[in-house]
């Protein structure tokens, strides 16, 4: 399936939310692949946004986190959310 404007704006903030949930646990990126068992550069180009998440992968990442992921998808908010606001 191709990337649409609506799937990047989601990828980067279900990525930026991922970050944030992993700098307040505390942790690095490379502690956060260890405890999923994949490699730094998986999580950095998942919080990168470049990584379009199944549900099973962000169950896996909320319990390597040890907390839920609060993601609010701009698709379901009732402001739109600008491609170029995301990328930055």
């Amino acid at each position: 399936m191709p990337k649409t404007a609506a799937s990047e704006v989601a990828t980067k903030v279900v990525g930026s939310s991922i970050r944030t949930a992993r700098l307040e646990v505390g942790i690095t990126q490379a502690e956060l692949a260890g405890r999923m068992g994949v490699n730094a550069s998986y999580v950095t180009n998942v919080e990168a946004g470049r990584v379009n998440l199944t549900v099973g992968q962000l169950a896996n990442i909320a319990d390597a986190l040890g907390t839920g992921l609060d993601v609010r998808l701009p698709l379901l908010d009732s402001e739109p959310v600008s491609v170029a606001s995301a990328r930055a």
